[in-house]
């Protein structure tokens, strides 16, 4: 069998490739409707080299009969070839529940599985024992899986096993040399890829492979003839591209580079290799945010992608993020440690977090093996700086600049450590003499300004600035110079900054900004929306100017305005797929909920690897009330990002909405076996456990929590509410007060305050809730409830009290407002019916509030206002008796008995019994 896929995880190759262009032309070309012509379309597609449109004709075919296995099966194989393993195993496994029976299909899902790094998982569903003419294909399968988990003796076992079945199997072969290669034996590595491509000359993996070991031995012109041979046999093999794109990068080729990338986003959109491939460009031309972007979309999906992890690491670095690098270095480090630049990188950070001895632990061992290492020797001298221990500081910095004497940089490094430890005064020296031996350097100037803002010498800062405005007067140069304005609260002088900087670039976006924020920092943000709008006028498709334009009017209320930039924002730049999902949101918040479903379901099927598309359309599918589709959708974000949590809650979600208990549980436990620490699922499970009187698991799963945080009250939390479902309030009080030690919390209060009512000992309670609302005073869900509380027990002063401290802070809570308009009406203050009123004006449909207005009217004997309001309360809540009650009364005193006596008989007829059941019955003898 010859499939040559790139399955072998590789840095670049474990990432699932998507295919992401949807081609007018192929749509409108796919007319068949014949299964056999369309497969037969799709098949000569596919031999044609065209992939995308092979996977747009089954695609379409799959959508007229989604039990088609033949379409299934072959839109797997594509996807395959393609690398887009998640993808590819979920059409070959459907292929096969429809009962398609090629002897190739579990290598094939094995192949899948591979790709993504699934190692266990190939190892448990690809039965060993697969039919002869398969069998050693399944045994290099799993050798490359045991390879990838860590287990070489065995591997290399299954490796000889499939070689004395079939010598020439190139898979085993390249196994085998992946090996020698991981063990150093680079010749043993090469002979035998050139016996395997003897074999196969055009088997993929062993081309690439081979390209790899070439560049290792610093043959990188030879490796870029090796992948130039995998694109002269797959002109449409994305991977090629980028490992070509990969090569200029290490050659500091940055325009060849950005077309090999460009050439590979054509081919699959925004794939996440190709995301990849983007943010290490725009790392090594400087480009920190954008990299950062790019990477946490890439991370989002793949989390243990490390050769993301690290390039994160160096990117959150040079943003001065420090905890968000130092976590990406740390993980990384775990599993590469002694990783030469991983650990400059941490040594860094540890010298900022001013922590010497952890940076001088991960630089001593590399030290020996590198002693003329400029910036391992650098950072050790900083680190000795930070420690105080200035001779061997001394040393390491010698050391240093006799390796290399005149080196801005280094003295520019030292200054940033010394910035980090604190010590600004030794950092501005050493970033003034940087600046006097490259005089020419922005960067050194830059960081000298901010030295000084740190310092809080705006003086200097200034004084720095305009140095570096003598020597080149540029926009960056003046947008610096308008922030230290602003930092020395001058904001005229920060505008002819601004302006000044406009004035040399009248594009430059970062001083546009500036001036937009003091334009609406200053309430003037139609002088804001002109600015863009006049810089629009010069640059017509800019996305960055319409975006802004598209903020500006969102930030006002105008939906429509903002969706109208936003599209043509998208006009500019139909491919970005950031700007696309905001403007399905945008379109769903404007109420536009077809534009938005078609946007966000051809954003999916274009970027099928995008955990961003596929949770785009699932929220919209939720704002839809079509709750399967929505369930489909977090089902394959859950398949997109497998360690993330958040697809599986939100699943349990929508399951509980429709009442499916069971899968909810399935769903909140897959959530948790991700994420044992998730409160909101713990209590969702404990609540369908309860529901199911299911007492001994739910207090299992209490009890669990606390031994994994003893100290947290969480798990104290959760076994006073089983205890309470059981009726046992003691024993949930003395949990709930467990909890409550160990972190006090105002609904954790109103629990205890509702036990210790329930156990007979009021004045404790009001004791407790007393002392919490002097330490408390804001807590309002707490004095909602106890007013409430007070309420029922028609303590109405005591009400009226806490509510009104509710609506010192919150004066326009609806709540609190309606409430107090009824405990003032209960209790004859004639404050009553402003508070009803305001209430109303706040909310005129709500129920609640028309029923406590419209009775106050009545109790007043002003029945024309009363009736009308009384009659939409009853409409909009049908089963609220107190509601029936009211207007029923209402009625009768109008005279309009019938009416009166159909609204009581409506209250009486309810399944539950109504608080107003005996004055109804009494009222109804009336009539």
């Amino acid at each position: 069998m010859s499939r040559s896929v790139s399955r072998w995880p590789r840095p670049l190759a474990a990432i699932a490739i998507a295919v992401a262009m949807l081609l007018a032309a192929i749509l409108g070309g796919c007319k068949e409707s014949d299964p056999a012509a369309v497969l037969k379309q799709a098949k000569e597609l596919r031999a044609k080299g065209d992939a995308r449109a092979a996977v747009i004709v089954l695609k379409n075919a799959l959508q007229k009969n989604s039990a088609d296995r033949d379409a299934r099966l072959l839109l797997g194989e594509v996807y395959l070839e393609q690398g887009d393993a998640p993808s590819a195993e979920k059409e070959l496994r459907r292929a096969r529940d429809l009962g398609a029976a090629l002897p190739e299909l579990p290598l094939l899902i094995g192949q899948s599985l591979l790709m993504q790094g699934q190692y266990e998982r190939l190892l448990s569903d690809i039965d060993p024992a697969a039919p002869p003419a398969q069998g050693p294909a399944i045994l290099a399968l799993r050798a490359h899986a045991l390879l990838g988990s860590g287990d070489s003796a065995q591997a290399s076992a299954l490796f000889a096993q499939a070689l004395a079945l079939h010598p020439d199997l190139p898979d085993a072969l390249l196994g085998m040399a992946r090996m020698a290669a991981a063990g150093k034996q680079q010749a043993e590595a090469a002979r035998l890829m050139q016996r395997a491509l003897a074999i196969d000359p055009d088997n993929i993996d062993c081309l690439r492979f081979n390209a790899d070991l070439l560049r290792a031995a610093g043959k990188p012109d030879q490796a870029l003839t090796a992948h130039e041979r995998i694109l002269a046999l797959r002109p449409y093999n994305v991977q090629a591209r980028l490992d070509v794109a990969s090569l200029h990068l290490d050659a500091g080729r940055f325009g060849p580079a950005r077309d090999a990338i460009g050439a590979a986003r054509k081919l699959s959109g925004a794939s996440l290799a190709v995301t990849y491939a983007q943010a290490m460009l725009d790392f090594r031309e400087q480009k920190l945010a954008a990299s950062r972007e790019s990477l946490q979309q890439v991370l989002r999906v793949a989390p243990d992608h490390y050769p993301a992890i690290l390039l994160a690491g160096a990117v959150e670095s040079a943003l001065g993020a420090t905890g968000q690098a130092e976590q990406h270095l740390q993980k990384f480090l775990a599993a590469y440690p002694g990783h030469v630049y991983a650990t400059k990188l941490m040594s860094s950070l540890q010298v900022r977090a001013n922590a010497p001895k952890a940076a001088l632990d991960l630089l001593t061992p590399l030290l020996a093996d590198h002693p003329d290492d400029v910036e391992l020797l650098t950072l050790a001298g900083e680190a000795k700086l930070s420690a105080r221990e200035y001779g061997a500081a001394t040393t390491f910095f010698e050391q240093a600049s006799a390796l290399q004497p005149q080196a801005a940089a280094l003295r520019t490094s030292l200054a940033l450590s010394r910035l980090g430890s604190g010590d600004t005064s030794r950092a501005i020296a050493e970033l003034e003499r940087a600046a006097t031996l490259d005089a020419g350097a922005p960067r050194v100037g830059i960081l000298l300004v901010m030295a000084h803002l740190r310092a809080k010498n705006t003086d200097k800062a200034l004084a720095a600035v305009q140095e570096m405005e003598r020597r080149d007067d540029n926009p960056l140069v003046q947008n610096l110079k308008g922030g230290i304005h602003l930092a020395r609260g001058d904001a005229s002088q920060a505008r002819a900054s601004f302006n000044r900087a406009l004035a040399l670039e009248p594009l430059y976006l970062p001083a546009l900004a500036n001036l937009a924020q003091l334009d609406l920092a200053q309430r003037k943000p139609a002088d804001a929306r002109k600015r863009y709008e006049a810089a629009l006028a010069k640059a017509p498709r800019n996305r960055a100017l319409l975006e802004a334009l598209a903020g500006l009017a969102q930030r006002d209320g105008r939906l429509a305005e903002a969706v109208a930039w936003l599209e043509r924002a998208r006009q500019a730049e139909p491919d970005a797929l950031p700007l696309a999902l905001r403007l399905a949101d945008l379109y769903a918040r404007a109420g536009a909920k077809a534009k938005a479903l078609q946007l966000a379901r051809t954003l999916e099927t274009a970027n099928p690897a995008s955990p961003e598309a596929t949770a785009m359309l699932a929220q919209i599918y939720v704002l839809n009330q079509d709750l399967d589709a929505a369930l489909d959708a977090y089902a394959r974000l859950a398949a997109l990002a497998p360690a993330s949590p958040m697809p599986l809650v939100r699943m349990a979600s929508l399951q509980l909405e429709r009442g499916d208990d069971t899968a909810a549980l399935v769903s909140l436990r897959q959530a948790l076996g991700i994420d044992p620490s998730l409160f909101d699922a713990q209590m969702s499970v404990l609540n369908i456990l309860i529901r199911q009187q299911k007492f001994t698991e739910a207090r299992a799963l209490a009890r669990e929590a606390q031994q994994r945080k003893p100290d947290a009250p969480n798990g104290y939390k959760l076994e006073g509410d089983v205890l309470a479902a059981q009726g046992q309030h003691a024993a949930a009080l003395a949990a709930w007060e467990r909890a409550f030690e160990r972190q006090a919390d105002g609904a954790l209060l109103i629990q205890i305050h509702g036990a210790l009512n329930k156990l007979g000992r009021s004045a404790d309670a009001d004791a407790r809730m007393a002392r919490w609302f002097g330490e408390h005073p804001a807590d309002v869900p707490a004095r909602l409830y106890y007013a409430s509380s007070k309420l029922v027990a028609s303590d109405y002063k005591a009400a009226i009290g806490h509510l009104e401290a509710v609506l010192k802070a919150e004066p326009d809570n609806l709540i609190a407002l309606n409430d107090l308009a009824w405990a003032c009406q209960q209790s004859g203050d004639s404050r009553a019916q402003a508070y009803a009123e305001r209430a109303h004006a706040l909310a005129p449909g709500n129920p609640a509030v028309l029923d406590t207005l419209g009775w106050i009217h009545a109790e007043r004997g002003d029945l024309a206002s009363a009736l009308p309001l009384l009659r939409k309360a009853s409409a909009l809540a049908p089963a609220a008796g107190n509601i029936h009650f009211h207007f029923g009364t209402a009625l009768a005193r109008s005279g309009d008995k019938r009416a009166a006596r159909r609204e009581l008989e409506r209250l009486l007829a309810q399944p539950q019994r109504s608080a107003h059941h005996e004055q109804a019955v009494a009222l109804l003898r009336t009539l």
